[in-house]
């Protein structure tokens, strides 16, 4: 018996597959002004969308900036050098003088001995004359690892103290940490305009630099405060609130 709701316009075609699970795929086209769309593409490339950073122009330029010089490196923009000094030579006067006298006498006794024909002196002022060398290499020594082994730098940022001669040793502050700055001088060190500036941080580990032989102590105790204090107003006036 035929069914008389049948609609006539519809061909009754038998399938075994659902229209409503046939799989579809999703697709971006490009439409232009000129007409119909030009290409049609995968909405993503066929292995997935790649990450930032796994290119190799990226990777190079990671490893670059990883391997740049602290010099140049992040963090210091703008990072200048203040003031640079090392151990002064004005601490060793007292002892040149010294030995400068020694010298002299030396060569008064020497011109005695063999001018004026004392040939008994002989051997006790070449005793003596290998004496004086000797002292005079000593000092020279301590000139050499003193002045070398010293060596002092400060930037408008942070305070860089060197030490050492053979094996150096250098340790850095910031000059946001400097919590008070002082010197030290003797009566002599007066006179010459020399002492130890003595600055003290927050920091736990390493809480006391000294800057010891300088020229001009005051000067620098002043240069040291004020490059801390003008740091400090620079990151205060820099931070916003959130």
């Amino acid at each position: 018996m035929a069914n008389a709701n049948v609609d006539p316009n519809v061909n009754s075609v038998t399938t075994g597959v659902n229209p409503a699970f046939i799989p579809t795929q999703r697709v971006r086209t490009t439409t232009t002004l000129d007409g119909p769309p030009a290409t049609a593409e995968a909405l993503y490339p066929p292995d997935g969308p790649q990450p930032p950073g796994v290119t190799p122009a990226a990777t190079a330029e990671m490893e670059e900036q990883s391997n740049s010089s602290p010099e140049h490196g992040s963090g210091i923009e703008g990072e200048e050098v203040v003031w640079e000094g090392r151990y002064s030579l004005k601490n060793f006067v007292g002892r040149i003088t010294v030995r400068v006298l020694l010298t002299i006498a030396w060569l008064v006794l020497a011109v005695e001995t063999w001018g004026n024909g004392h040939k008994d002196w002989a051997l006790a002022t070449i005793v003596l004359g290998v004496c004086v060398l000797g002292y005079w290499g000593v000092l020279s020594t301590r000139i050499a690892q003193a002045r070398y082994g010293h060596y002092y730098r400060l930037t408008n940022r942070r305070l860089f103290v060197s030490t050492g001669v053979m094996r150096r040793r250098r340790d850095q502050m910031e000059l946001l940490r400097v919590k008070d700055v002082y010197t030290r001088q003797s009566l002599a060190e007066r006179w010459l305009s020399l002492g130890t500036v003595v600055v003290v941080s927050t920091e736990h580990e390493l809480p006391i630099f000294y800057l010891a032989g300088v020229d001009d102590p005051k000067g620098v105790m002043d240069l040291v405060w004020h490059q801390a204090r003008a740091e400090r107003d620079n990151r205060s006036e820099n931070v916003h609130p959130v």
